[in-house]
């Protein structure tokens, strides 16, 4: 297990070292992340959840793995609970406080978390993406709100919901319950053809996205800011860590002590930096997250994972 991560590490950081690269060398415009972004939101991410749910999403399995989602919403709020304990001890301005709060919260378990569990994996990818709705339910509610910078009004509303993520998980388990496939006409039997192609494209364009956003900035500059180790450590190392460790000294099956651990040791997200941004703030802070977890996950995602997941 140990080479198949440090080798999907490396596979990853290589797409992610293209991403770099066009942007230093400017081969694309400014507005690619928002480009890509699209991409991924509206067309491969929903894909790979399509994809996946509706050869994994049976009866069976459903009623088999509820728990799966039982278990990610007490460590969800457990991490909410540190996140609203410590967010406010680094910083003074209510804003940059809820950055923080964010970035204790949850870490990159979509575009990165689904990437690495399709190639370290990938037979736990329902198990992860069960593992991570309710992760989903809460990065579009209170997540988005933490960071969208509106004096008196937390931003939160049921609208949210209404985005490609969720309804393509509605899409995909309606036809794994029901078994859809198996109904499409003969003359339109391409279709899942071009899911599971577009599903194919997420991993590598994902952390092209990342790549190019980390560029964006001066690196050196994204470096200098003590607080955001501490926060990276505290992140993707200690917390997964602690996680792991209990549910082993509950019993808790390997399964989910597997897909936990992948989605709380992957680095820090791009929402930090990608909503700031929409909203006219600067995110130098939410970009330093990002660059410095994801240099230290080259050491920390090998270790967690050679030590639990054997």
């Amino acid at each position: 297990m140990l080479l198949t991560t440090i080798n999907q590490i490396l596979i990853l950081f290589g797409y992610m070292g293209m991403g770099f690269f066009l942007c230093r060398g400017k081969f694309l415009p400014e507005n690619t992340p928002t480009v890509i972004s699209r991409l991924l939101n509206y067309i491969l991410m929903p894909a790979t959840i399509i994809n996946t749910f509706m050869d994994k999403c049976t009866v069976e399995n459903f009623v088999s793995k509820w728990h799966i989602m039982l278990y990610s919403s007490v460590i969800l709020l457990f991490c909410i609970i540190v996140g609203l304990l410590f967010g406010r001890f680094f910083h003074k301005d209510p804003y940059i406080q809820r950055i923080y709060r964010y970035s204790f919260t949850v870490c990159n378990f979509a575009f990165l978390g689904i990437a690495f569990v399709e190639g370290v994996a990938p037979e736990l990818l329902f198990d992860y993406l069960l593992f991570i709705l309710p992760l989903n339910l809460y990065t579009f509610s209170l997540g988005v709100a933490w960071l969208i910078p509106t004096e008196g009004n937390n931003g939160f509303s049921f609208k949210s919901f209404l985005n490609p993520i969720c309804i393509s998980l509605l899409i995909g388990a309606v036809m794994g319950l029901t078994n859809a496939v198996r109904y499409i006409p003969e003359q339109l039997n391409f279709l899942p053809s071009i899911i599971g192609g577009a599903s194919k494209a997420m991993s590598p364009m994902a952390m092209i996205l990342t790549g190019f956003v980390i560029g964006s900035y001066p690196i050196l500059s994204q470096l200098k800011n003590y607080k955001v180790y501490i926060i990276a450590v505290a992140r993707i190392f200690v917390m997964p860590l602690l996680i792991v460790v209990i549910l082993n000294l509950l019993n808790t099956p390997k399964d989910i002590v597997s897909v936990a651990l992948c989605a709380n040791a992957m680095p820090l997200g791009l929402n930090t930096v990608i909503i700031p941004s929409a909203y006219g703030k600067d995110p130098k802070l939410g970009g330093s997250l990002a660059l410095v977890s994801q240099l230290m996950c080259i050491i920390t995602i090998p270790l967690l994972f050679g030590i639990f997941l054997q």
